[in-house]
């Protein structure tokens, strides 16, 4: 019966069935490049907690060794406020996107010669993924939803300006270190100066400058 059948079939209708089935094979062997692996942005998020040593990403909150990315994708390149870029960011076009980020993440001193960032890079495609399914989530935070800091605990001491001073100097050094200096405030605050001058700190806006230096001479610093 199928022998009866494929002789019964015209050459027109034999190429076009072939035709066809070439092409549905095709798509579906196209398809998964096309669309790719979704990354797992709790995956992301905890991967993300190493970034988190010069990184924020609370709406509106303050840059560290590197900028804030709350928002990041679609924004322009080296455009977040209160962060100094180097000229190796500045002179990129466009506004960053799942493809940039992902070519950064991996090498990004081969992205951008001359970057301050300091990762040397993330060779997993899927950790690179992870992470910025985590940075795409943190867009759907409520607009103008206030930052939060975290409790750094009791080990520094309640007052304010605990989150901010932690937050900073975490970012860098364990409080251990940070009870050693036993500094004046005017002493912090030159010390603050040298972060920013020569270890690529970020500067802090005067008000949250005003509370670091006034924390840090209250519970670790001498009398002037």
């Amino acid at each position: 019966m199928a022998s009866t059948t494929r002789n019964s079939l015209s050459p027109v209708l034999l190429v076009a069935l072939v035709i066809a089935a070439a092409v549905a094979s095709g798509a579906r062997a196209a398809a998964p490049s096309v669309e790719g692996p979704e990354g797992d942005a709790a995956a992301g998020k905890a991967a993300f907690l190493i970034c988190s040593a010069c990184h924020t990403v609370a709406p509106g909150g303050p840059a560290l060794i590197g900028p804030n990315l709350h928002g990041v994708l679609g924004r322009d390149v080296a455009s977040a406020e209160g962060f100094a870029y180097s000229d190796a960011l500045l002179a990129l076009p466009g506004a960053w996107d799942e493809a940039k980020l992902d070519a950064f993440l991996a090498d990004p001193l081969a992205y951008a010669p001359g970057t301050k960032m300091g990762l040397a890079g993330i060779a997993s495609p899927e950790d690179r993924s992870n992470l910025i399914a985590y940075l795409a989530s943190l867009d759907e935070a409520p607009a103008g939803a206030a930052a939060s800091l975290p409790d750094f605990g009791p080990d520094w001491p309640a007052g304010p300006g605990q989150a901010e001073a932690g937050q900073l100097c975490n970012s860098c050094h364990s409080l251990a270190i940070v009870k050693q200096q036993g500094l004046p405030r005017d002493s912090w605050d030159e010390l603050l100066d040298w972060m920013v001058e020569e270890q690529g700190m970020a500067e802090q806006s005067p008000e949250r400058r005003e509370l670091i230096l006034d924390y840090l001479a209250t519970h670790f610093g001498i009398p002037e």
